[in-house]
């Protein structure tokens, strides 16, 4: 099976079988019948033939090899009462042994002998031979028999059968078109049925696409006819069931790992502090970058958890009403110093209220602020707009940066994926944002803009205010 064949799909490849298959089908019945049919419409003028044949071997049996017979040969017989051939149609040879034609009537005059090659040999051993023969554009059937006084000669006596060939002609010249409509029917009927057979299959493939990475907890509807798809169905759901059973464990962990970091953290960083009130100068700049690598690393343990949360459908711990544009314009006083710092204007805007977390949200909003900032280039732009919807509201976040390359817009949000050119972009940062979108039955998306910079707008659904 060639490549493009595999390519195709099986409904295509199965309708494709079947019209070959129905046309094979076809040929094989048409042969069969056609033969059957041209056996049954020889078999009555193939008796007549041999029964005339035998009756004018006699007529010759003894006279001279040389003997003409004036047309005379066909002269006693009457016609034929069940329809066959009478005197005035018939025409006959006198062949030799070699088949060389010694005799002929009027109709096959000068043409070859019409029993030749293998027939000769039949013949010869005293075995009527029957054939099919074109003579002057006429289509003849003949009957060859042996002249039974030892001198090899061989009397052929024809009928016209013009009538019958074009019977069979037509029929075959209907048979084709049928035969190749009928096998195209087939395969139109084929492909309905490939298409109702798999649809089930085309709805499990639905459901599985629909399936989350981090949502494992949907099954894949199964037929209820225990069939081999039913069997596929079942072992797929099963083997959902044994990563659902993986990743919760996994969403566990991560989950203990990161409360049980937090004391210690906290402890350390502490610690820290306190060492750092009582160093010297020269000590307190290596504190400080302690400070720092503590703080990054409680951020990591503070994402991990959040996740964790989200993932177990526990982010909004803290169901409050939000004001969107209060937590905006605190982002922005809390990002100041650093966008001042890389000379990019921060702006806030917009007013609208949900129910819903917000230590959840502000961690998310944070997580959009330092990937903004952290690819806008000085002297850009990094605005964030808080606008109420008829679900809830949305926090809009957009940048003058270089935006994202088109092809990886659609798995920016997704964990552990960076974005080229914007490294960082799509590490734990964003898919934080996707995961507190999610737990406020909302989404998030992403979108170059025309003038260029990157516009990422979060849904977040609730109580609008």
């Amino acid at each position: 099976m060639t490549a493009w064949l595999r390519a195709l799909p099986s409904s295509v490849r199965f309708a494709a079988m079947t019209s070959s298959a129905f046309l094979m089908l076809m040929l094989l019945v048409g042969v069969v019948a056609f033969r059957e049919f041209r056996a049954s419409q020889r078999a009555a003028i193939d008796q007549r033939l041999v029964d005339v044949a035998a009756v004018q071997a006699g007529v010759v049996e003894g006279a001279a090899p040389d003997a003409g017979f004036d047309g005379d040969l066909f002269a006693e017989l009457e016609p034929d009462p069940d329809g066959g051939g009478g005197p005035s149609e018939l025409e006959g040879q006198i062949q030799a042994s070699d088949g060389t034609v010694l005799w002929a009537t009027p109709g096959l005059d000068g043409a070859e002998g019409l029993v030749s090659g293998g027939h000769l040999v039949r013949v010869a051993a005293g075995v009527p031979v029957l054939g099919d023969a074109v003579v002057r554009g006429e289509s003849l059937r003949f009957a060859g028999t042996a002249v039974a006084d030892g001198s090899g000669r061989i009397v052929v006596v024809t009928a016209p059968i013009t009538t019958l060939t074009d019977t069979e002609e037509a029929l075959v010249a209907i048979f084709w078109p049928v035969a190749v409509a009928a096998s195209v029917v087939a395969g139109f009927a084929g492909a309905w049925i490939s298409r109702r057979g798999l649809a089930p299959l085309a709805r499990m493939a639905a459901e599985a696409d629909a399936i989350g990475a981090y949502d494992l907890s949907q099954r894949l509807p199964v037929p209820v006819r225990r069939d081999e798809i039913h069997r596929l169905g079942s072992t797929l759901n099963r083997m959902l069931e044994r990563l659902e059973a993986a990743v919760q464990r996994e969403r566990e962990f991560t989950a203990e790992a990161s409360h049980e970091l937090r004391t210690p953290l906290a402890i350390l960083r502490a610690e820290v502090e306190l060492a750092r009130a009582t160093a010297e100068p020269a000590a307190q700049g290596g504190l400080d970058s302690a400070l720092e690598e503590i703080d990054r690393l409680t951020a990591v343990v503070e994402d991990l958890l959040l996740l964790a949360r989200a993932d177990a459908a526990n982010a909004l711990d803290h169901r409050q009403v939000v004001d969107l544009g209060e937590l905006a314009s605190a982002a922005v006083k809390r990002f100041d110093t650093v966008a001042g710092a890389r000379g990019v204007t921060l702006t806030a805007s917009g007013v609208a209220t949900i129910n819903g977390d917000a230590p959840a949200i502000e961690r998310a909003l944070a997580n959009l602020l330092d990937n903004a900032l952290r690819h806008t280039p000085p002297g850009g732009t990094v605005s964030i707009v808080a606008e109420p919807g008829a679900r809830g509201a949305s926090l809009v976040v957009r940048d003058t940066g270089p935006g994202a390359e088109a092809p990886t817009l659609a798995t920016l949000f997704d964990r552990y994926t960076r974005a080229a050119p914007r490294p960082g972009s799509a590490g734990l940062g964003l898919s934080i944002v996707a995961a507190v979108a999610a737990s406020h039955r909302g989404g998030v998306r992403a979108r170059n803009l025309p003038e260029g910079g990157l516009e990422i707008t979060v849904e977040l659904a609730g109580a609008g205010g």
